[in-house]
């Protein structure tokens, strides 16, 4: 008897549990960020937030927008952007062209291949006008983060301007890249920012930004790739075949003393130059040419580096990560308007690394006196702040579904 009654509460308990399940709506979220540049932060930073808002029990997808070259241009004419940034990306993928086929398209097929197994797409829209139909499909639209937000690449998609009005917007650490909004666009953004029900960025100047033009006050919050754990990127990470020690240099952009200071850092390490090139004078380099690198291997070349020398925000972040000594060009000119080093600077200032910053060659014999420990002490406070704001976000969303 004992034993048939102990069969009937199990009995019953499952049913229970199978009701709950059954009526207990699961939150659907879409994220929208950039996919498609080829960039390896773009792509891990767009990996990170999906991964973690899975890991919080939503489900997730990321709008799979890849927009056509023609909408491309269409858009910049009609969004009055910057010609000269454009170009630099045009020819970030022309220098493509320079190395070595067979290797560039294995890079290529390992970048489609980590974007199809990691990432829940949505189906692939290539016109702003095809992603009206995703109103109303979701409980909650967030984008973010990266630059999505330039000014001078402005995309009215990327403020989720398809939407109809009563869908409920959200901005993860989303960056303007620059200092100012130019004045021309400061109308047409402000209008953007007005319909999110809440903000956040990721830069010191994202918070003034935002207070400038909509006179809120909003949160600065991590990127994405902070919200993971160490464990969970040194999982990811593929360990490269090379032989020794090596110092790891990624630069997005070209400028002559490059070369001098990736030089100059493997030299004061001992070791040899490795390179993943992204602009064709990079393949000039005296030093190992890594062509076909995927965003893992991308992950293993920082995490078993000697140090890293770079212009990339990511290519910071990730040394961050993985515990090692960086050093950090100045991409722009600090006076241009089109200066996007204000997000370096704010990285730098907030973990306390701005001796990494390399303004002239001298600056490579400074001694970096990390503590580790601490350091990741606050990037674990800090990371753990953005994952209670984003929580509690979606929580609103919940109580009034």
């Amino acid at each position: 008897m004992c034993i048939i009654g102990s069969m009937r509460e199990g009995f019953l308990k499952n049913i229970a549990n199978y009701s709950i399940k059954k009526w207990i709506k699961i939150m659907k979220i879409a994220i929208l960020t950039w996919l498609y540049n080829g960039n390896y932060g773009t792509l891990l930073q767009a990996y990170a937030l999906q991964s973690f808002l899975k890991r919080e029990g939503y489900d997730v997808s990321n709008i799979n927008y890849k927009p056509s070259a023609i909408e491309k241009a269409k858009n910049l004419i009609k969004c009055h952007n910057s010609f000269s940034l454009f170009k630099e990306k045009f020819d970030g993928y022309l220098s493509k062209k320079q190395g070595q086929p067979e290797l560039l398209c294995q890079r290529n097929k390992a970048f489609e291949q980590f974007l199809s197994k990691n990432f829940n797409l949505t189906k692939q829209y290539s016109k702003p006008n095809e992603l009206t139909e995703l109103s109303g499909k979701y409980d909650a639209y967030i984008c973010g983060s990266d630059q999505i937000w330039s000014p001078m690449l402005l995309n009215p998609v990327y403020y989720f301007n398809f939407l109809s009005e009563n869908e409920r917007r959200y901005a993860y650490a989303c960056s303007f890249g620059v200092s100012e909004i130019p004045s021309k666009k400061m109308k047409i953004i402000r209008e953007y920012l007005e319909k999110f029900v809440e903000i956040s960025v990721r830069e010191k100047t994202g918070v003034k930004i935002v207070k400038t033009l909509t006179g809120k006050n909003v949160p600065m919050n991590v990127d994405p790739t902070l919200l993971l754990e160490y464990e969970e990127w040194n999982e990811l990470a593929v360990g490269p075949r090379i032989n020794g020690r090596y110092v790891f240099a990624y630069f997005l952009s070209s400028k002559k003393s490059y070369e001098e200071i990736a030089n100059r850092v493997a030299q004061k390490y001992n070791c040899e130059l490795v390179l993943v090139p992204t602009q064709k004078e990079h393949y000039k380099f005296n030093g190992t040419i890594i062509q076909n690198a995927g965003p893992c291997e991308w992950l293993g070349l920082v995490k078993n580096s000697c140090a890293v020398v770079t212009d990339s925000f990511h290519g910071s972040i990730f040394s961050l990560i993985f515990k090692k000594d960086f050093y950090v060009t100045k991409r722009f000119d600090d006076a241009s308007v089109k200066s996007q080093n204000s997000r370096i600077y704010t990285l730098l200032e907030t973990y306390g690394c701005e001796d990494c910053m390399v303004s002239e060659i001298q600056d490579i014999d400074k001694k970096h006196d990390f503590n580790w420990e601490a350091l990741h002490r606050r990037m674990k406070i800090n990371a753990s702040a953005s994952r209670e704001w984003l929580n509690t976000c979606l929580k609103g969303v919940s109580d009034e579904a």
